[in-house]
């Protein structure tokens, strides 16, 4: 596991949220050296080289450079902002812990029929506020991510109700996706198992 602290970087040209957020599922991903399992920070690296949002900018420098990165970005002694690559449990997280930096969470599942699935949960929190959950299929022969926006739709558009928001946990550890449905109390929690290709229906627990 690899982990560090730096200041957030504002990326000149950096792609915008909002085109992620429209056009994540028209795009098919090629993997630099795929490879029948790739790592999550390979599947992680196309992803961002596809999509060059700030965070995505931020992830490549430290997956390239790491370094250099540090040299860069980590000299304010009070910066919460973390980048952590778990390449043991198939991992990727930045975030600054509830601040207003834009944030990526990664997660794969091996599936049942030697594909992988990349879940990756990205947004950012103000001007306005966006937030995407976007799965993609990676295919070990095409060396390719192709969007699975099936998954996606399936994830975040169940009957929550008339909720706030919702926020989607990606697991570390373990295969369940868990959502949170906030509308003032009480808080609804959704957990999502595995099943070896996709997720089952939620089971529902009332906070």
């Amino acid at each position: 596991m690899l982990c560090f602290a730096s200041t957030a970087s504002a990326q000149n040209g950096a792609v915008p949220f909002e085109n992620l957020q429209s056009g994540w599922h028209q795009k098919t991903i090629s993997v630099k050296e795929g490879q029948a399992k790739p790592s999550i920070d390979r599947l992680t690296t196309a992803f961002c080289e596809a999509w060059r949002t700030d965070v995505c900018n931020d992830i490549l420098l430290y997956i390239k450079n790491p370094r250099h990165f540090k040299r860069l970005y980590n000299q304010d002694n009070d910066a919460a902002y973390d980048v952590t690559i778990d390449r043991a449990n198939g991992f990727v997280m930045a975030n600054d812990e509830g601040g207003d930096s834009p944030y990526l969470f990664a997660t794969l599942w091996r599936r049942s029929n030697g594909h992988t699935l990349l879940g990756i949960h990205t947004g950012k929190p103000t001007d306005p506020y966006i937030n995407v959950l976007l799965f993609y299929d990676y295919n070990p022969k095409t060396r390719q991510l192709v969007p699975e926006k099936r998954t996606s739709d399936y994830l975040t558009s169940k009957k929550y109700g008339q909720v706030e928001m919702t926020w989607v946990e990606l697991p570390r550890k373990g295969k369940d996706v868990h959502v949170s449905a906030y509308g003032g109390e009480p808080v609804i929690e959704y957990t999502f198992k595995f099943n070896g290709m996709d997720f089952d229906e939620p089971v529902i627990e009332i906070q």
